[in-house]
């Protein structure tokens, strides 16, 4: 199996291949492609996140501060 490589940009989910390329390749060949720059998926992960605040009504709440201790 040979590599051959090239840049390209896809056009409406076309790629065209170069054609000094094109007499050395035969009716069915592998297409792997690399994309140059940033992945889905750091793009994914620099999503920004907040968290938010837990509220916890206290007001019917009867505490004991020996009773938290002895735990």
């Amino acid at each position: 199996m040979q590599a051959i490589e090239f840049f390209a940009k896809a056009q409406k989910g076309t790629i065209k291949i170069p054609k000094e390329y094109q007499e050395q390749l035969q009716d069915q060949f592998r297409v792997i492609i690399l994309q140059e720059g940033p992945s889905l998926e750091s793009k994914k992960l620099r999503k920004k996140r907040s968290l938010t605040a837990a509220r916890i009504k206290t007001k019917d709440l009867k505490f004991d501060r020996n009773e938290a201790n002895e735990r």
